[in-house]
C-alpha cells in the first residue's frame, strides 16, 4: 500500500496564490483520486477560491499533486481568518498527516479616524460580485430612488467591498448602497460601520436568487464634520437605517 502525507500542515499568506501538496512515498502506477472537504472561518468565494471543485489527481508515474488557493485581497479589515482541509482517498494508499490549515492574515488598517469606514461582506456559496458605493443628493419618491449622485465606490471582482466617507466630504445627507453585480443565488450580506464614535455598527440584508441588478439604498446617514448620525439629533445605528429598493446596475 502507498503511504501519503502533505508537504506542510501550516501556511500563513497575505493574498495572491497558495498550494497544499500531497506527496507518495512512491510514484503511482495509474490515476489516484483524492478527495478534500473545506472548513474554517474563511469565506469561500468570498475570501478566497479553490481551483477543483471536490477533488485532486495524482498522475499516473508522479508523486505528487497540488490544491491551489486563490486568496482575494479587498480593504475591508477583518481578524485573521483559516481554511481547513482534510484529504481523503478511497485508492490504495494510506494518508498520514492528511489534514493541513492556510491562515489567511489580514494587512489592512482601519480608516476610521479619516471618517465613517463601512464594509459589505457575504456568505458562501457559489461566486458571487457585490458591489458597495457612498451617495448623496439621493432623491426619494413614493420610497423609490429616483436620483443620486455616487460620492465613492467599491468594485472589486472577487473579494469583500469597503467605502469610507470622508470627514472632509461636505456636510449633509448620505447612503450606502448595496448593489448585487451579478450573480445567480441567495445571498445574505452584513454591512459593517466604524468612525469617530462608532465601533461595529452591523446590519445585516439579504438578496434572493432573482435579484442580481437590483441594489439597496441604505439611509439617510447624516453627517456634520466628523459626527455621523442616522438622522439629525439620533444615535447613529445602521439597523434603524430605511433601505429602498433600486433596479439597475450603479456605477462610479
Amino acid at each position: 500500500m502507498r503511504r501519503g502525507w502533505l508537504w506542510s500542515q501550516h501556511l500563513l499568506v497575505l493574498a495572491g496564490t497558495v498550494s497544499v501538496t500531497v506527496n507518495l512515498d512512491e510514484a503511482a502506477s495509474e490515476s489516484i483520486k483524492l478527495n478534500y472537504e473545506l472548513s474554517g472561518d474563511a469565506v469561500l468565494n468570498g475570501d478566497y477560491s479553490v481551483d477543483s471543485s471536490s477533488q485532486i489527481t495524482i498522475a499516473a508515474g508522479s508523486k505528487t499533486a497540488a490544491l491551489k488557493f486563490t486568496i482575494f485581497n479587498d480593504a475591508v479589515v477583518e481578524e485573521n481568518k483559516a481554511i481547513h482541509i482534510k484529504f481523503s482517498s478511497s485508492s490504495n494508499i494510506s494518508l498520514t498527516d492528511a489534514e493541513a490549515t492556510v491562515t489567511i492574515e489580514d494587512d489592512d488598517t482601519s480608516q476610521s479616524a479619516d471618517g465613517l469606514q463601512t464594509d459589505l461582506v457575504w456568505d458562501g456559496g457559489t461566486l458571487v460580485n457585490l458591489d458597495l458605493y457612498s451617495a448623496n443628493n439621493v432623491t426619494i419618491s413614493n420610497d423609490s430612488v429616483t436620483n443620486f449622485d455616487l460620492v465613492s465606490g467599491s468594485e472589486n471582482t472577487t473579494g469583500f467591498e469597503s467605502v469610507l466617507i470622508n470627514n472632509s466630504e461636505p456636510d449633509g445627507e448620505y447612503y450606502f448602497i448595496v448593489s448585487y453585480s451579478s450573480g445567480s443565488r441567495a445571498v445574505n450580506y452584513t454591512l459593517n460601520a466604524n468612525g469617530p464614535g462608532i465601533t461595529d455598527a452591523a446590519s445585516d440584508g439579504s438578496f434572493t436568487a432573482s435579484n442580481s441588478g437590483y441594489a439597496y439604498f441604505y439611509g439617510p446617514v447624516t453627517k456634520s464634520g466628523s459626527s455621523y448620525t442616522r438622522q439629525s439629533g439620533s444615535v447613529f445605528n445602521l439597523k434603524g437605517v430605511k433601505s429602498y429598493a433600486y433596479k439597475g446596475k450603479i456605477r462610479k
